[in-house]
């Protein structure tokens, strides 16, 4: 439900396997227009093997029928025998909107954004994913920055304590800026995403301390959007209770990547910028270079992602925890 960066991202990620059926995409779009932002993408590059047959769009071994876009309850899930709908439109974000997708006929909904109100579960991914119950039908998996803020957060607060954290998110350009000045309601955002590094809020802090409940009132921060199209970094700044040196900070991180967390988690001693890391497909890439500590225990990391590759893989991730629990024949 949604066909936009995410959506075809997620499709791209299952295109060929044989355990997951993608049966419908919702779009306002025109199914041409859909097609061809899937074969000819600016960032993944170019994916052969798409086409239009009728009213369905077939890509690899999938095979899906498209449904023009409108509000949850009027989609034929039931007829299309839907178990999980990946709602990516942003339009669609409280629970009583969502349980549309629920009285349409699907099984569950996983939601690709913080919920503007409470919904069974926010998973936040070598965090609380564990905590997922079959009877979780309203999910959503926060966002690209806080799957990598939450994640940084827990590592570091389990082996010296956080008192505070700031962070500020140097993140790409997203579809709801503009190439050039124009009115709109965020003033900010109305200036050109083109030629200016954009001040923005950011939801991330309070989920995490919504999910990490030591952490209430410790975590604040901002995101600064910027002139590139993909490619982010989380400078995360923490008061630590026990200091660290910067050569700790970077063994307990490494000994985090190897171990428990290393399906969402790299660590990286080359000298990153943002595109090395397009297509990476975990939350995060701990860029061990750029780790600064005080001995007061005042310390500050980055950790780059791809914020559009990543994220996807996330909600394929909740995908199958959902089989595993039986949510999908």
């Amino acid at each position: 439900m949604g066909f936009g960066r995410l959506g075809r991202n997620v499709l791209r990620q299952i295109l060929h396997r044989e355990d997951v059926d993608v049966v419908a995409i919702s779009d306002l779009g025109a199914p041409e227009a859909l097609a061809y932002l899937l074969r000819f993408d600016t960032i993944y590059g170019r994916l052969d093997g798409i086409g239009l047959e009728g009213d369905r769009l077939t890509a690899g071994r999938q095979s899906a029928r498209i449904v023009k876009g409108g509000h949850p309850e009027t989609m034929p899930w039931g007829d299309l025998g839907v178990d999980v709908v990946v709602e990516a439109t942003h339009a669609f974000r409280r629970r009583a909107e969502l349980e549309g997708h629920l009285a349409a006929g699907a099984r569950r909904v996983i939601l690709s954004t913080p919920p503007l109100d409470a919904i069974d579960r926010i998973l936040l991914y070598g965090v609380n994913h564990q905590d997922l119950l079959p009877g979780d039908r309203l999910v959503s998996c926060g966002s690209s920055t806080t799957q990598v803020l939450a994640l940084m957060l827990k590592i570091l607060d389990d082996a010296a304590g956080v008192e505070a954290a700031m962070k500020t998110t140097v993140h790409a350009y997203t579809s709801d800026q503009t190439l050039a000045d124009a009115a709109g309601d965020n003033l900010r955002l109305s200036r050109s995403a083109a030629e200016n590094l954009i001040p923005n809020a950011s939801w991330s802090p309070g989920v995490v301390e919504m999910i990490i409940p030591a952490l209430k009132g410790r975590v604040e921060g901002i995101a600064i959007n910027v002139p590139v199209s993909n490619g982010s970094n989380l400078d995360l700044a923490v008061q630590l209770r026990r200091p660290l040196t910067a050569e700790e900070i970077n063994r307990i991180v490494a000994d985090a990547a190897a171990g428990p967390y290393a399906r969402w988690l790299e660590c990286s001693t080359e000298p990153l910028v943002s595109r090395d890391v397009i297509g990476n497909p975990r939350s995060g890439v701990f860029d061990a270079l750029a780790t600064l500590a005080l001995p007061t225990g005042l310390a500050k990391t980055v950790t780059w992602y791809d914020n559009g590759w990543g994220y996807a893989a996330r909600i394929v991730e909740t995908i199958d925890a959902m089989a595993a629990q039986g949510a999908v024949t």
